[in-house]
C-alpha cells in the first residue's frame, strides 16, 4: 500500500468511516485497516452494539449460530457477540461445539 493511500485511509479512519468500507474502498482487509490506523497513532475505534442488537445477537448465538456466524450477520466482530451473550445471561459453547435448532 503506498504512502498516499496509507494517509488518505487513516484520514477516512479518523473521520469515521466504517472499517467495512475502507477495507473494500482500498482492497485490505479489516485488520490491514485497523493496524494502518494504529500506525498512524490513531485510538481504536469500539462501538458497542445498541440493546436491540445486542438481543438479536444473543438469539441468533442461542440459535445455535456460532459467534463468526452472527457477527458476520450483524455486520460486527466476534467479541462484541461474545460481549452480547454473555451480558444477556447465555454461556458461550467450548471451541468446536457446534449445533443447529431444526
Amino acid at each position: 500500500m503506498s504512502a498516499a493511500n496509507r494517509q488518505e485511509l487513516a484520514a477516512g479512519y479518523a473521520s469515521g468511516v466504517p472499517v467495512k468500507e475502507l477495507a473494500e474502498r482500498f482492497g485490505v482487509h479489516r485488520a490491514t485497516v485497523n493496524r494502518v490506523a494504529a500506525q498512524a497513532g490513531l485510538q481504536a475505534r469500539r462501538v458497542p452494539l445498541s440493546e436491540q442488537r445486542q438481543t438479536d445477537a444473543a438469539r441468533l448465538y442461542s440459535e445455535g449460530l456460532t459467534l463468526r456466524e452472527v457477527a458476520a450477520k450483524l455486520g460486527t466482530g466476534k467479541d462484541a457477540v461474545r460481549s452480547a451473550v454473555v451480558a444477556h445471561g447465555g454461556a458461550i459453547r467450548s471451541r468446536g461445539s457446534y449445533f443447529r435448532k431444526r
